[in-house]
């Protein structure tokens, strides 16, 4: 899986073959494009480059908000979408809405650093990550429910619960697997999961306790490999 998930990204590079993708993306539009909704928050960087910082935009008459969990258009026609978390909204100069998502991998998306990828528990399962990329807000489908659920605890039943679920976080760079509860990240990166995880519970309620299991889905002794996830910025335009 390369770091860059789809050719539909917003970039600056000066490369010939990024801007005939960014041309393409031009195309494909709809006729109504997305539009920020409010005052800006903030703005960042200088001329040319200034872009403005949104809460909430607008688009086909459903307004997203930053935290919203969405599913993405694939890349290629038959692909599945993409889902994320919108982290970020803004809008340049061009008047172009971007959204910053950050990504959730299907267990077939997700790499294994010695080859081949994971299993899946579930078919419900996605994968967490901290892998972000900038994207044109027309590129979002709709909201989608994900529920980030420990290993400890009972999965909540499809039928009273519908929606996407996380036990696990993708290393997209060193290409490993983490439990939730693992707490081998940086503390503010574990206070990003704990708070998904409490929305979780508050949306739902208590879960049943379970014995999890000692190992991954693959067998991998995850003792063997505990170590803190680097920092990984955000890819960003």
């Amino acid at each position: 899986m390369e770091n860059h998930r789809r050719r539909t990204q917003v970039t600056t590079s000066d490369d010939e073959d990024e801007q005939e993708k960014e041309e393409v993306l031009k195309r494909s539009r709809p006729v109504e494009d997305a539009k920020p909704i409010g005052e800006p928050l903030k703005y960042s960087g200088k001329g040319k480059s200034k872009k403005w910082h949104y809460d909430s935009f607008e688009f086909n008459g459903i307004q997203y908000t930053i935290g919203d969990h969405v599913l993405f258009k694939p890349e290629e026609k038959g692909q599945k979408p993409y889902a994320g978390i919108i982290k970020d909204i803004t809008q340049g100069n061009n008047g172009n809405v971007v959204v910053t998502g950050q990504w959730f991998y299907r267990p077939e998306e997700a790499e294994k650093k010695g080859g081949g990828n994971w299993k899946s528990c579930d078919s419900r399962e996605l994968f967490y990550s901290f892998h972000c990329d900038d994207v044109h807000a027309e590129a979002v489908m709709h909201k989608c429910v994900v529920h980030f659920v420990p290993q400890n605890k009972q999965l909540p039943k499809r039928k009273d619960h519908p929606g996407f679920i996380v036990q696990k976080v993708y290393d997209n760079v060193e290409k490993k697997l983490w439990r939730l509860g693992d707490k081998d990240y940086e503390d503010i990166k574990q206070q990003e999961i704990d708070v998904l995880v409490e929305k979780t519970l508050q949306r739902i309620g208590e879960l049943i306790d379970i014995e999890p299991d000692e190992a991954l889905d693959d067998g991998e002794d995850q003792m063997k490999n505990k170590k803190k996830l680097k920092e990984k910025k955000c890819f960003t335009s």
